[in-house]
């Protein structure tokens, strides 16, 4: 049945005007001349009114938009026929047609809103800061899909130098392992004779590089550096969301993504993260999670603002607690003291709510952390200050002297202004910034009860919001002079016209100051600084007319750091040598069996793009030849015993774990290091290295492969049974971690000191001792720089208790498992594996974790199984981010909340914000958001509604505001919508009367 009822309105000359039936007038809005639609379809009015549609996709009927159409005039109304089936039985949109709906919605009423000079002026401003930083990161990056011939990111080669080139083990290791079996974390024999993977360092990087692996024809090294670059080619980006979101005034935001520029181009430092170079020294998940963490800070300054954005906040936040340890410090701290910042009772609800959601979705890998720290190693980095030549000053202010005097007193006058203007997320800003500089005072000691930090780490958090604070008190010195010399008032806002030759003038300062690091200005040259002679070559410098540099100051390095990552393993002169190597012992393994192999630490490895290129062999065997070194050196708390041995068989070892008491270059020690962790071969290049090694017998020679000798460690195993009984050493007071150190390295160096190896704890029948310090070989005081781990000595006389002679057979070892066979039960058995306490074992009593740092089990069966499993503390902590998921879907179908004011209740708006441009969730430059149609429901809120109906006097009026008809779907906040009895700020949209400050 065709239904014919129409609703028409008289032109002015009372002619009625032609009436249009069926659905094709539905939403028609302003005809094409720009004059309203006479007709609506009252039929599909009907069914708009009765498919609405929430942000939880809930279809809702507002009884009171129902009222507004049945007050229409019905003199208006054509009722010849009248369907009941069209309001009984409305058109469902479909999922497609609604999610399609709110993908596009924002960015049509964004187009289409009216295009003034002003919006015009930002919109130039903001896309061009954007493009640009975007630009020069590319180039940094090396990143140019439009030229192959200039691009290496996208080469499908292996990323090498520093860290970055053994980051390459994990992640594919993570594909191979854990995901097929439903894992994010677990065990892996790889590196250190076993360590839990995932568990102390950040897997969500590591996703991301499986994920574009995935994708076809996407190389797995490509795939690494793609994700490897992701956050330094988005960080300006998420500079610039930041300000938007945390609605600082234009052109701030724009400033905010040079900043992050500056702070990504600072080359005063190269590993405590964030940063070019600290990215390229393998610190690239600190850059993913910094990115993430400013963004999610935007995120959570908007929402204090509008109540908005609870659940992405918290996701965000959490992805970037979790993507990095150190970030996660940042974004705890931050997040407190923009919280507190902004807190009244209504905004303490939605950071309480947003924090807590936070921690759980953290908690699968938080929790973990936290509660395993014991078992990791600390290196002992010591802090910073060192030295007579080292200083806090040095810390705070690393760049030349000028440069130091401009940014902090900019940053100081932005900070003031921001005080002065009262804008709430620019103090939070300052006081972070002074927080973070106290904590690298406090964390000298690094964290309490936890350890593990070394106090340069934070500095990053207070370069980057120094440059912030910058660009605030850049703007505001401009501000100040235009204003002086327009004889206006000194605080009084720019215009976009004003405001985009500040933000030009800044931005372009900031890009010559990068072309002279990079040198690469125009007109610039070399200038002779010291003339030569018949024996030296003159002495030149880069000059950019009258602006030279220091004789001693080369060219920045970043753009050099990435293009000697990217080009690979295979871009170094020395590959073929190391790709021989490593085929060699790929067929070593096939022939003699797989096994643990222990490398010469030497600095000449870097020849091969990393010193750390041999970390790679199980990546490149497949799992068959193990590293006993490898990158994640605090993951495993057997790390100080490989170093201990590496020393033994090297000539110039590293030595990376302070306060040990190294032995270099003995190979008769080592060989019996090697025993004693499981190794079953020897990788040495060096000549003396290689004459040590010749003259024990316990190594076989196999092969050499230029420059390495490879031996064969005799009867070396990683299960056998003991001929001894464990001694239990009772507990001691203090750090566990560095009790368990001191018992380790004393039975591990000095074994004649012991009858029996030591245990944490066992069997009833096991002997129990205490142990002391032995002062005769103490070397330093605890807290000086000069000391010696202590070695222990039982103070009881150990009584041996020797076992029976079993035969263990079958052995079976796996990535996260351990299988055996015994002939006789009840004696213990050694299992040279790093201890955790996630292991489990079937078959036998244990695992009981004893000297150095292994795995003593009491068989209970002939057939004994150990495997790496979950506990129950990690199921806890696991459910409670399932909890955490849950939470987002309730405050999903809760909806936003709603405050009084866009300020909290104790203070008022200040003139720091963008009272001029609109909210995000209309534009993301120009003026106000569009009015939305009055017959869209509200936002769904945690408050009860107001019951005073805010609608325009006319519901079916042309809106007035610019644009034209407005997008059925866009939201808004009531204090958004035109009301008669409102309050106009002067940008043509009348809002409530805010309630009085209390």
């Amino acid at each position: 049945m065709t239904d014919d009822m129409t609703t028409r309105r008289h032109d002015d000359a009372g002619n009625e005007p032609q009436r249009d039936v069926g659905p094709d007038r539905i939403g028609a809005g302003p005809g094409a001349d720009g004059e309203a639609a006479d007709e609506v379809e009252f039929d599909d009015l009907d069914i708009q009114l009765d498919h609405q549609l929430r942000d939880d996709g809930v279809q809702r009927i507002d009884s009171r938009d129902r009222q507004v159409a049945e007050d229409v005039d019905e003199t208006l109304i054509v009722d010849d026929v009248v369907s009941d089936s069209l309001v009984a039985d409305p058109i469902v949109p479909t999922l497609a047609h609604r999610i399609g709906q709110r993908i596009v919605r924002r960015p049509l009423a964004w187009w289409n809103r009216e295009w003034t000079n002003e919006r015009v002026a930002r919109v130039l401003v903001t896309s061009a800061t954007l493009v640009t930083t975007t630009v020069v990161m590319m180039l940094i990056v090396h990143f140019n899909p439009l030229s192959p011939s200039r691009d290496l990111l996208l080469d499908n080669t292996t990323p090498t130098g520093g860290d970055m080139g053994a980051h390459v083990w994990a992640p594919a290791f993570l594909r191979d392992h854990f995901l097929p079996n439903f894992q994010l974390s677990g065990w892996s024999m790889d590196w250190y004779g076993g360590l839990p993977l995932y568990r102390f360092y950040m897997v969500i990087p590591a996703l991301a590089i499986v994920a574009l692996d995935a994708v076809p024809f996407v190389a797995y090294g490509v795939a690494f550096k793609i994700v490897a670059a992701s956050g330094l080619l988005t960080f300006p980006l998420a500079c610039w969301a930041f300000g938007r979101l945390a609605n600082f005034r234009h052109p701030i935001p724009e400033l905010f993504a040079f900043g992050g520029l500056c702070f990504l181009l600072d080359e005063s430092f190269e590993i405590y993260g964030g940063n070019v170079k600290s990215t390229m020294a393998g610190e690239y998940s600190f850059s993913i999670a910094l990115t993430l963490a400013v963004l999610g800070l935007g995120l959570l300054a908007h929402g204090l603002r509008t109540g908005r954005f609870r659940v992405w906040t918290a996701v965000v936040l959490s992805l970037a607690a979790v993507s990095h340890g150190i970030v996660l410090i940042f974004v705890a701290v931050a997040a407190i003291v923009m919280s507190l910042v902004w807190m009244d009772s209504k905004r303490a609800w939605y950071a309480v709510s947003t924090g807590v959601t936070t921690l759980l979705l953290s908690a699968w890998w938080v929790g973990p952390f936290l509660f395993g720290h014991e078992f990791m190693t600390d290196m002992k980095y010591g802090f910073r200050p060192s030295g007579s030549s080292d200083s806090f000053w040095d810390m705070f202010f690393p760049l030349t002297t000028g440069l130091d005097i401009l940014i902090t007193t900019l940053a100081i006058i932005g900070f003031a202004a921001m005080i002065v203007r009262r804008n709430l997320t620019g103090v939070a800003l300052g006081i972070i910034t002074l927080l973070f500089v106290v904590g690298v005072y406090i964390a000298r000691d690094s964290l309490p009860g936890i350890g593990l930090l070394w106090n340069p780490r934070l500095l990053p958090f207070i370069y980057l919001l120094r440059y912030f604070l910058m660009m605030i008190g850049a703007l505001e010195v401009i501000t100040w002079m235009i204003n002086l010399a327009r004889q206006r008032m000194a605080d009084r806002e720019l215009n976009s016209y004003e405001s985009a030759f500040a933000a030009g003038a800044i931005g372009l300062s900031c890009l010559t100051v990068f072309g002279f690091m990079y040198e690469t200005l125009p007109f610039d040259g070399r200038v002779v600084v010291t003339a030569g002679t018949d024996d030296t070559a003159a002495t030149t410098t880069y000059a950019w007319g009258p602006i030279q540099k220091s004789p001693d100051a080369g060219r920045a390095v970043a753009d050099g750091w990435t293009r000697y990552n990217w080009g690979g393993y295979e871009a170094r002169t020395q590959f073929p040598e190391y790709h021989a190597v490593v085929t060699e012992m790929t067929d070593i393994g096939e022939t003699n069996g797989c096994g643990r192999a222990l490398w010469e630490n030497n600095a000449d490895n870097g020849q091969y793009g990393t010193t750390m290129a041999l970390m790679l062999l199980p990546h490149w065997t497949d799992g068959c030849i193990g590293s006993m070194e490898g990158l994640f050196f605090e993951a495993s708390g057997t790390t100080p015993y490989h170093f201990i041995t590496a020393a033994a068989v090297s000539e110039s070892s590293s030595n990376p774990v302070r306060e040990l008491r190294y032995v270099n270059n003995n190979a008769e020690v080592g060989v019996q290091h090697m025993l004693d962790l499981g190794v079953r071969y020897l990788m040495v290049r060096t000549d003396p290295a290689k004459a040590e090694a010749s003259q024990q017998d316990e190594l076989r020679f196999i092969t050499t492969s230029a420059p390495w000798d490879i031996y064969e460690l005799i009867g070396s195993n990683i299960v056998e049974p003991l001929s001894v009984q464990p001694v239990v050493v009772n507990e001691r007071a203090g750090d566990q971690r560095e009790r368990n150190l001191e018992l380790g390295t004393s039975w591990f160096q000095r074994q004649d000191d012991w009858a029996a190896i030591p245990a944490d704890s066992g069997p009833d029948d096991w002997q129990r001792i205490d142990v002391e310090i032995d002062m005769d070989v103490r070397v330093g005081e605890p807290g000086e720089r000069s000391r010696n781990v202590d070695y222990v000595l039982p103070v009881q006389e150990i009584e041996p208790v020797a076992l029976p002679q079993i035969k263990v057979s079958d052995v079976q070892i796996g990535q996260q498992s351990v299988e055996f066979s015994v002939d006789q039960i009840g004696v213990p058995v050694l299992v040279r594996v790093s201890y955790f306490p996630n292991w489990a074992v079937s078959g036998a009593d244990g695992p009981y974790r004893v000297s150095p740092n292994h795995m003593v089990v009491v068989p209970t069966s002939t057939d004994v199984r150990m495997e790496y499993q979950k506990t129950s503390l990690d199921w806890f902590f696991y459910g409670l981010t399932v909890l955490g998921i849950g939470l987002c879907f309730f405050w999903r179908r809760r909806g936003d909340l709603q405050f009084a004011g866009e300020f909290p209740s104790w203070g008022s708006n200040g003139t720091g914000n963008d009272l001029h441009g609109d909210d995000v969730d209309g534009s993301l430059t120009g003026e106000v958001a569009v009015v939305p149609d009055v017959w869209a429901p509200s936002r769904p809120t945690d408050e009860v509604p107001d019951p005073t109906p805010m609608y325009l006097p006319n519901p079916l009026a042309d809106s007035s505001e610019p644009g034209g008809a407005s997008d059925l779907l866009i939201d808004t906040q009531p204090s958004d919508v035109p009301n008669p009895l409102g309050v106009d700020d002067g940008d043509g949209v009348a809002r409530s009367p805010q309630p009085p400050s209390d």
